[in-house]
């Protein structure tokens, strides 16, 4: 049931378009950000600002809920993925609200896609309900998987996918 979070046609491009031709995905998470909850400091997820040869990692949101403005809704801050600097370095609080970044706000059923040098993290959800969400996070093909699919894919999964999925999966 979650083939479709790495494996949907116009997800693929959006990855493409950040991280060219040659990628994997990295991992497969899900989120909730429980009521009075979620708020993450700016990061990026990478471990340091963006690296010469150009951007390593993409990530995706499936959103289960609706994004509000009360809920917990991811924040981002536009063109801080072009920044040499991590959100630590140039922020006296990356806890506290930046004054570009703009919340992802968006019907259940959508999904974004985003580099993910871009500063970024949760708001508290101030509703009394969990709000959900799944990340497909993918990465150049020369960056470790924070999830070694090898290890777990079971041989009706990798027929199942064929030898596109497999290559996605890096298995």
């Amino acid at each position: 049931m979650f083939d479709i979070c790495y494996t949907h046609p116009k997800v693929l491009a959006g990855i493409e378009a950040v991280l060219g031709a040659s990628y994997k995905l990295s991992s497969l998470n899900y989120r909730a950000a429980k009521p009075g909850r979620g708020q993450q400091k700016l990061h990026v997820d990478y471990k340091n600002a963006v690296p010469e040869d150009g951007y390593k990692v993409c990530n995706t949101i499936w959103l289960l809920d609706d994004f509000t403005e009360r809920n917990g809704a991811t924040r981002i801050v536009p063109g801080t993925h072009r920044s040499r600097d991590l959100p630590e370095a140039a922020m006296h609080d990356p806890n506290a609200p930046h004054p570009d970044e703009i919340l992802i706000i968006a019907p259940a059923g959508s999904v974004v896609i985003f580099n993910s040098h871009v500063w970024h993290g949760g708001t508290t959800n101030h509703t009394d309900r969990d709000r959900r969400s799944i990340h497909s996070y993918f990465c150049t093909r020369d960056q470790p998987q924070q999830i070694d699919q090898q290890r777990y894919i079971t041989p009706e999964t990798r027929e199942r996918i064929g030898a596109r999925g497999q290559a996605i999966l890096d298995v």
